[in-house]
């Protein structure tokens, strides 16, 4: 590592809170130093098995026991044992190091020519589980409030809807029939949860419903423009066989290429599927039809 590189390492603060922990060893100081210690880079010093494979450094304790050996800044590093290479590395990446049974270490210690504050490998092992369990949780995803509408969007178009048709087929259907846009908008806005959050009104949705024939039931539901993106839906299609209690549910989805549009659909296992581009939007009506009567699928 450069000089230049390890010269920028200070941890003043914790430097501080070390020194109050040796003055007074209380569980509150410790926890201080720890919480200061979890996202500090620390200097760690290392010899070279090769010119690209450094090997920390250990020191072996007047009872034989050995520790991984850390420094909070270089000026800690006054008096120490010359070594071939400083690495920098975050505490959790020295906590992995430390633990690792093959090496057998009782602990890690701290600027140990100074403050030598020694942490037993009993607390060291704690510290990585818990690092460890951290890592395994799932990361928030910080989205803008565009980002935020088109995912939401996306889950009720592909998910939200279609689930509720599926489950509640004849219901669901009658009630799209008869509440039409108020229906539609409401299962938007509870997905959105936050009213604050969501963006469309009653009037940005369109119902049709037709019924084609004694066996067929076909509603199509148009879709706000306002924050459109791939793969969101222009417009959707259910269709719905009284005599036969059978749902579909289709879609007209926009896509990445320009003036091109996915005719799509979900099915009732839950599967997002595939019919190819979609047709001009005055032949859909005939198109949704024919899907309806002859289902064919090709999985996306």
């Amino acid at each position: 590592m450069e000089e230049k590189t390890t010269m920028e390492i200070t941890n003043d603060r914790l430097e501080e809170a070390i020194k109050d922990y040796a003055a007074d060893r209380t569980k509150e100081k410790l926890t201080a130093v720890l919480n200061l210690l979890r996202p500090t880079k620390l200097l760690v010093p290392a010899m070279l098995k090769a010119p690209d494979q450094p090997t920390p450094c250990f020191l072996k304790s007047g009872a034989g026991e050995q520790y991984f050996v850390v420094y909070t800044s270089k000026e800690q590093m006054a008096n120490a044992p010359k070594s071939q290479a400083l690495l920098s590395m975050p505490f959790p990446a020295c906590n992995s190091v430390a633990v690792k049974p093959e090496l057998n270490l009782s602990g890690m210690v701290i600027n140990p020519f100074t403050d030598n504050l020694v942490l037993k490998i009993e607390l060291i092992q704690k510290l990585h589980e818990a690092d460890e369990k951290m890592a395994k949780q799932p990361k928030q995803i910080k989205m803008t409030p565009q980002q935020f509408q088109a995912f939401v969007k996306n889950q009720t178009e592909f998910s939200v809807i279609p689930k509720r048709l599926y489950t509640e087929k004849a219901e669901f259907v009658q009630k799209l029939c008869d509440e039409k846009e108020a229906f539609v908008n409401e299962l938007f806005a509870a997905a959105f949860k936050e009213p604050k959050l969501y963006p469309y009104t009653e009037d940005d949705y369109s119902v049709m419903a037709l019924d084609i024939s004694e066996d067929l039931t076909l509603i199509r539901v148009d879709l706000p423009d306002k924050g459109l993106v791939p793969p969101l839906c222009y417009r959707i299609y259910i269709t719905y066989n009284p005599l036969k209690d059978e749902a579909h549910y289709y879609t007209i989805e926009m896509t990445k290429e320009k003036d091109v549009r996915l005719l799509g659909g979900v099915t009732e296992d839950a599967k997002h599927v595939s019919y190819g581009n979609a047709p001009v939007e005055g032949a859909e009506l005939q198109e949704i039809m024919n899907l309806a009567k002859n289902p064919g699928e090709l999985t996306s």
